[in-house]
């Protein structure tokens, strides 16, 4: 919890006229908010602004922020609610921390720590010593296998991505491998009857669109049309769930008295010292389902078999989700789709960036296998990537012989069709829980797919009938081929001899569509100049053939159906240079554009035409749709003063603006310290203040507590430090001069 303290009430931001002054006081709310959630991986977080003797209580999750009537600590029961509130959050009804901490999320311990050396060490995997560098703030995490309902951990040691921003999918992407420890008196120890060998994976979490078709589904759809063997150039799936879904299933069922029978498990049995009693020599995780609420959290009691899409036969304890969003539902009750949901998926496949090859033969044979999976992906099982981009293609970590060089993977934002028996569509209307999505209300709100700099030309300046399809990929392959050209290797124009970094200047950094369109016209269209690359006469060659392939299919005034680029086109331009002599060794060049470049491009980032004032996206991956751009322009907080009341004239409701996918995250550091201690607190009689009616108050747990009854105990607050008046000035500089959008603005 963060506590803002400022002078006097006049500076209570919230029913003040926009200005620069009271919105930048919403900001750094949104900006504490949003660090605590990426530290600690809370499900939402809690801050306290404080205006002189006036008070507010703000709660943000990654969809919505919604703050309170103000109340007085000169009031009778202002500084009561205060306690009470106070009382609540370090006494959740479920988790072991505060209220909004994430109960299948616990920190790492020493165990772990020195498990996961202990594994690396053995396997050494590609660069496993420089991935072993901050282990204080790995994380065990409890996976939802939604193929057999099994919860599955997994220690995560290494943060490979991050997209820090509040009201977005805030995506964290982890190296990470299962653990198979079991439970013995009271402690984790190797398993003796386990024999798999379990390998460094690749561990996803994001906060879906819930008007965007889950991840997992088109995973499920490659899988059911593909053997798992014959997925070469795919990411493949080794376990994963949408874990909001599966808990909105559940509190539903139990608003609704509609929970199943208890199935005992023939695994339950005697306590063998585990966190609530797992038994038999297996780990708790393995023994049981998945359960939303953290399987320490689930009683013995209550044991069953897991099965797909299981719910539990238990009430679901809480008021409302807590891996779903329900901030929106507060105040629009048919508002489901502005809300997110909290998923988690492994990865088999791991690899490593396009830019960091040795030789760049290696990353032009990953992008060929990349584009084989794009093939077999789109002519097996009708699922169209729709975000090729250079995060989405990875070389592949120590490939064999048989395997693939590298593959494509992150099809969030993808599309499918209708094939064989499978009725699934991403353009079907939506049924969520019963509630009918519109299809106005899908175009409104769903962000406009594909990373900004890899655009194909006809997307960036689309005519009304132009839809996303299969050669508006391969276009953007053709532009992720020059970002790595022109950034790492050494290259120039053969006339004017212009260099490479140049070069990508010129054609990447783009203010507009219209700007970033005629750049990428001018590129292809340029026959008096052409790109050499530095003694490598064979991407010299592949480099020259794109663009003429390219350029032959450019939609034209005279040319108005011109011929499609095809997957068998641009896989026989890389296998003709893949099979030529002259490949050069270990020609990598690192990229000097910038001081301090962006992690995952390194270039500035991309102002759209957006309006200022409004959310962009500043590495330029997923921009809005036009539709959605235009509905924020009339729903974004532009102010305190267009903060929707929340059923009272004083209460607020922060909307973020729709629409950004990954991002660019100099400006939202992870503050120091990511962790927690494990030690939990002992048990305390201690109840929460007496209401002095004795009347029952609901905490912000969502549990009703009268009096001192129903007493809960609970683990020791978890309180960041309220940092000085100057301090935060500072860091405010610095953050506002590292980025020009943030998503609380």
């Amino acid at each position: 919890m963060v506590m803002e303290a400022k002078g006097g009430e006049e500076e209570d931001p919230f029913p003040k006229d926009a200005n620069t002054k009271h919105i930048r006081t919403v900001e750094q709310l949104a900006k504490n908010a949003r660090n605590l959630m990426l530290a600690h991986g809370f499900l939402c977080a809690f801050v306290v602004g404080i205006y002189g003797r006036t008070i507010r209580l703000a709660r943000f999750d990654h969809a919505y922020g919604v703050v309170s009537p103000p109340f007085s600590f000169d009031d009778d029961g202002g500084a009561w609610l205060v306690k009470k509130f106070l009382w609540h959050f370090v006494h959740p009804i479920v988790g072991h921390r505060v209220v909004g901490s994430d109960p299948t999320l616990t920190p790492f311990s020493p165990d772990d720590r020195e498990w996961v050396m202990s594994l690396l060490s053995k396997l050494k995997p590609r660069k496993w010593n420089a991935h072993v560098g901050e282990l204080e703030k790995g994380r065990r995490v409890e996976v939802y296998d939604q193929r057999t309902g099994k919860c599955v951990p997994y220690l995560c040691y290494h943060l490979v991505d991050v997209n820090g921003r509040l009201f977005s999918r805030a995506t964290m992407v982890w190296r990470a491998i299962e653990d198979t420890r079991i439970w013995k008196d009271g402690q984790l120890i190797p398993d003796p009857d386990c024999s798999r060998q379990v390998k460094p994976r690749i561990l996803k979490e994001a906060w879906r669109q819930l008007v965007r078709t889950a991840e997992t589904e088109f995973y499920d759809r490659l899988e059911s049309r593909i053997p798992h063997d014959k997925m070469f150039g795919l990411a493949r799936v080794e376990c994963g769930g949408d874990i909001g879904a599966l808990e909105a299933k559940w509190w539903k069922r139990t608003v609704n008295g509609e929970l199943p029978e208890l199935v005992p498990s023939g695994d339950a049995a005697a306590d063998d010292g585990g966190p609530s009693g797992a038994s038999s020599g297996r780990s708790a995780e393995r023994a049981r389902p998945f359960c939303s609420i953290g399987s320490a959290n689930v009683p013995d009691d209550r044991f069953t078999a897991p099965t797909p899409n299981h719910v539990p036969p238990f009430p679901y304890p809480l008021r409302y989700p807590q891996h779903e969003t329900y901030s929106s539902r507060l105040n629009l009750p048919k508002s489901l789709h502005r809300e997110r949901s909290h998923m988690r998926m492994v990865i088999e496949d791991v690899g490593h960036p396009l830019t960091e090859f040795n030789g760049s033969r290696e990353a032009i044979a990953a992008m060929r296998d990349a584009i084989k999976g794009h093939e077999t992906a789109w002519k097996e099982a009708k699922v169209l990537h729709r975000d090729v981009s250079l995060g989405n293609i990875l070389i592949a970590d120590d490939p064999s012989e048989t395997s693939h060089r590298g593959f494509l993977h992150d099809f969030d934002y993808s599309s499918m069709e209708p094939i064989g028996s499978d009725m699934r569509s991403s353009s079907s209307r939506l049924v969520i829980d019963g509630e009918v999505i519109k299809e106005d209300a899908i175009a409104q709100f769903k962000e406009r797919t594909g990373t900004y700099y890899f655009m194909a030309m006809e997307l960036l300046r689309p005519l009304p009938t132009v839809l996303h399809q299969e050669h508006h990929d391969l276009e953007s392959y053709y532009w992720v081929l020059m970002w790595i050209v022109l950034r790492h290797t050494h290259c120039h124009f053969q006339l004017l001899m212009t260099e490479g970094q140049e070069l990508c200047k010129t054609l990447f950094d783009s203010p507009s569509d219209a700007v970033a369109f005629d750049h990428k016209v001018s590129w292809v269209s340029n026959a008096d100049d052409r790109l050499v690359v530095v003694d490598n006469a064979p991407l010299t060659i592949l480099v020259r053939k794109f663009t003429e392939l390219v350029h032959s299919t450019r939609r034209t005034f005279t040319v108005l159906e011109p011929p499609r680029l095809t997957h068998a086109a641009v896989l026989k331009l890389f296998d003709e240079a893949l099979a030529m002599e002259g490949w050069p060794e270990n020609d990598w060049k690192p990229c000097t554009m910038l001081d301090d470049p962006d992690p995952r491009t390194g270039l500035v980032p991309v102002l759209p035409d957006i309006p200022s004032g409004y959310e962009i996206e500043t590495e330029g991956r997923a921009l809005r749709s036009r539709t959605a751009s235009r509905h924020s322009q009339v729903t974004a907080l532009a102010g305190p003063s267009r903060l929707p009341s929340l059923g009272t004239a004083s209460g607020s409701r922060a909307q973020p603006r729709s629409g950004t996918k990954r991002t660019h995250e100099g400006d939202a550091p992870a503050p120091s310290g990511a962790t927690h201690s494990r030690k939990r607190s002992k048990a305390t009689t201690m109840g929460p203040p007496l209401d002095p009616g004795d009347a029952a108050v609901a905490g912000p747990s969502g549990a009703t507590t009268s009096g001192g009854r129903n007493r809960r105990s609970g683990s020791q607050a978890v309180l960041s430090r309220q940092p000085t008046r100057s301090s935060s000035r500072i860091q405010a500089q610095k953050e506002r001069g590292a980025s020009r959008s943030d998503s609380a603005r």
